[in-house]
């Protein structure tokens, strides 16, 4: 008599999910979160449109003052600050939790992330939803369509396509050298000063023509920090003003590169700095 077939223990099949998706469903749990203390993500949204705000009315005050900024008109500067602006919330909204990377390797909270089968990385960017960085994006679309009024360009389908791509290519900017600040944390175990201070100078010297800084400000703000490839270098390609820059005519289109260049550096620098975590825990 043929002994029975000895069947195989029930295991569950893993399916493979790609990083974007589990990136969106670890993001959708966040905001959700977020939307359920409406009051206070009114709240954060709107000190964020009124920070911002602040800095656009100095601009508008010292514009009526002096009618021009380094030779750029109102409506110029305006749509400097608005790509500015926007571009910073291509970078908030999606990635602006790595400002909560000191706090999880101090805590010891970013063992947790590396009990769970997603990489720590975009774990981190799920973490907390930051709800002002909704506040950064709202203003700076509606000023950007307002600058787009009073901007000299002659808005065709491809100068606007040109705008849109420019403007994810400085959030990526920003974003890559957020991540590489994020990555020195597992080293210096503190770097929430030093991002604050980038951020800071991105913030204070984005909306002006770089003109104004000087030749060694300009250089300083175009290669040790990228702040011209952000939104400056594209906003001259697209107000004709390429013959004031320092660097080559052609130069004002390289964010669409160098953008996604830096995006991809910061995260490698921050996932080979991750190797050398050491646990408060021990």
């Amino acid at each position: 008599m043929a002994a029975p077939a000895v069947r195989a223990p029930w295991r569950p099949q893993l399916q493979e999910v790609s990083p974007l998706r589990a990136w969106w469903v670890l993001m959708a749990a966040s905001l959700k979160v977020v939307f359920a203390y409406r009051s206070n993500l009114v709240n954060t949204a709107l000190g964020s449109v009124a920070l911002q705000g602040s800095q656009l009315l100095f601009v508008g005050v010292l514009l009526h003052r002096f009618e021009e900024v380094g030779g750029w008109g109102f409506g110029e500067v305006a749509l400097l600050f608005a790509m500015r602006l926007c571009a910073h919330a291509v970078c908030t909204v999606p990635f602006g939790q790595h400002s909560v990377i000191d706090f999880l390797i101090n805590e010891g909270d970013y063992d947790r992330l590396l009990l769970r089968p997603v990489s720590p990385f975009l774990q981190l960017l799920a973490w907390r939803f930051n709800p002002g960085s909704l506040g950064d994006l709202s203003l700076g679309v509606v000023v950007l369509v307002v600058a787009a009024q009073l901007a000299p360009v002659d808005w065709t389908p491809g100068t606007v396509v040109f705008l849109v791509l420019t403007i994810v290519a400085g959030g990526l900017v920003e974003a890559g050298v957020q991540f590489a600040l994020s990555s020195l944390s597992f080293r210096l175990r503190a770097t929430w000063s030093l991002k604050v201070t980038v951020d800071t100078t991105f913030a204070d010297f984005g909306p002006y023509p770089l003109g104004v800084f000087g030749t060694v400000g300009s250089l300083a703000l175009t290669f040790v920090l990228p702040l011209a490839f952000i939104a400056y270098l594209p906003a001259t390609a697209l107000l004709g003003r390429t013959d004031e820059l320092l660097l080559p005519a052609r130069a004002a289109y390289s964010s669409l590169a160098v953008g996604p260049l830096l995006f991809w550096a910061g995260y490698r620098a921050f996932v080979h700095q991750s190797r050398h975590y050491d646990s408060p825990a021990g």
